[in-house]
């Protein structure tokens, strides 16, 4: 008798959906709090990581690793365990009905320029750049409208791809033309975001395409790890160039010119110098070397791995619980908009505070925000019971929205549209704070709502 029947192992290998948010959810914090610790036990060529085995930094003691360990389980146990058939009986929103083919092209329309309006609103306020910002502009009544309106344009995209997909599906020849229109969209959501310097805007558009052609075309593993290798080694590279080019500068080197076409790499300006040309331009040229592009590569993705140091600052550093405080934000956030309540507090804006107080930033930086992820924020506020029933809570939240938009809709468009955007804001939620995430989720669901309506409205002529 076999202990692993190797058929089985396939089938479930095979039955695993990667974009299930309990499964997406888990999988990325293990990311998030594992990676860091992989890169230094490899010793991979990073500056980072080369300070933190010289000066014996470490991540965290086992009291720590033990409670993300219970974190994890928690989230597991709140997912699989949870039974929602008798809520799923009781509750429709009709997600199944058919889009209708006159409204789809009107809908998409309407929320494309809107859309597009709040991005050239965004630009002309100084508020695009990722790193540089207007603070006029970001400390405006308007500004928290400008940002929930700001999905408006990732939607149309979302409506534009399962739209494609779905005619494609069932041999419809109008696809064409909605390839034109889903591919079109996609290249501006993917412009605007690269050049703003913010990497969680790239990404929006590509997990969209990925997410809509994964529950309507067909599952496909080595399309994510094809996205995940690009995106690491090619696109994080690159816009961590694009927005702080001078980080190039620790990689170049002076060589003669005469040795130059030996040398695999990337000749430079003259400007990119670091060090003075000992005799003169003509007889001396800048490069960066192939181990230096590889030494840039890395350091610009350990950069983004900071979320276990993140967490073990939180569980160590934590001396007074907030029993609830944090969380009783989540109403506030949905009370009116700013502009109409001009005295609303701001819910969880201290994160540079936050950051400062627990040492992960320098005690001079007054602009870094960090977050300090859900599995921290549980505990800040409810401390070792925090993690186990916070973290079930989540489980049980994230079966609820998967079995209700996918799983229990049949992969419906409406459903396929809310699920895309909400697992987006999800996952970038996992490291930010709880009550500003999840009460943005329900505004953001209510616009959804609306523009389903809108979808499946059969209108008289």
């Amino acid at each position: 008798m076999k202990l692993f029947p190797a058929g089985k192992i396939k089938k479930k290998i095979e039955n695993f959906d990667i974009f299930a948010l309990g499964n997406s959810v888990f999988l990325y914090l293990i990311l998030i709090f594992s990676l860091l610790p992989i890169a230094v036990f490899l010793r991979l060529p990073s500056e980072t990581i080369k300070y933190i085995i010289n000066q014996k930094v470490a991540f965290f003691g086992w009291e720590v690793f033990f409670y993300l360990i219970l974190a994890v389980f928690s989230l597991i146990g709140g997912y699989y365990l949870f039974a929602f058939k008798k809520i799923s009986q009781k509750f429709s929103f009709g997600f199944q009905k058919e889009w209708q083919f006159k409204n789809v092209g009107v809908v998409f329309l309407i929320i494309f320029i809107f859309g597009w309006l709040i991005k050239l609103i965004r630009i002309l306020n100084g508020g695009y750049s990722h790193l540089n910002k207007n603070i006029v502009f970001t400390n405006s009544v308007f500004y928290s409208l400008v940002g929930l309106l700001d999905w408006l344009s990732p939607i149309a995209l979302a409506i534009a791809f399962i739209y494609y997909f779905h005619l494609l599906k069932i041999g419809n020849f109008h696809y064409k033309t909605w390839q034109w229109i889903a591919w079109g969209s996609f290249v501006l959501e993917f412009v605007y975001g690269f050049f703003s310097g913010s990497r969680f805007s790239v990404f929006v558009p590509v997990v969209t395409y990925l997410i809509s052609k994964h529950y309507l075309i067909n599952k496909s593993y080595k399309r994510v790890i094809r996205f995940a290798i690009l995106a690491t080694f090619i696109l994080m590279p690159f816009l961590n160039f694009y927005r702080t080019p001078q980080n190039l500068y620790n990689y170049v080197v002076n060589i003669p010119i005469e040795e130059a076409p030996k040398v695999f790499g990337i000749v430079i300006r003259p400007e990119f110098k670091t060090k003075p040309l000992p005799i003169s331009h003509q007889e001396y040229v800048s490069v960066i070397k192939s181990d230096g592009i590889l030494k840039f590569i890395v350091e610009s993705v350990v950069s983004r791995l900071g979320q276990s140091a993140v967490v073990a600052a939180v569980f160590e550093k934590t001396d007074k619980f907030l029993n609830g405080k944090n969380l009783l934000g989540f109403f506030i956030s949905l009370g009116p908009p700013r502009f109409i309540w001009n005295d609303k507090p701001i819910i969880n804006g201290y994160g540079n505070e936050f950051a400062r107080a627990y040492g992960l930033i320098a005690s001079d930086d007054y602009k870094t925000s960090v977050g300090p992820t859900i599995v921290g924020d549980w505990y800040m506020n409810f401390g070792f019971p925090g993690i186990i029933f916070g973290m079930l809570f989540m489980g049980i939240l994230f079966r609820l929205i998967y079995e209700y938009l996918i799983k229990r809709a049949e992969i419906s468009l409406s459903g396929l549209m809310i699920y895309s955007i909400i697992w987006i804001q999800v996952i970038k939620g996992t490291e930010d704070w709880i009550a500003p995430v999840y009460a943005g989720l329900v505004k953001i669901f209510i616009i959804l709502l609306i523009i389903h309506f809108f979808l499946i409205k059969k209108f008289k002529s």
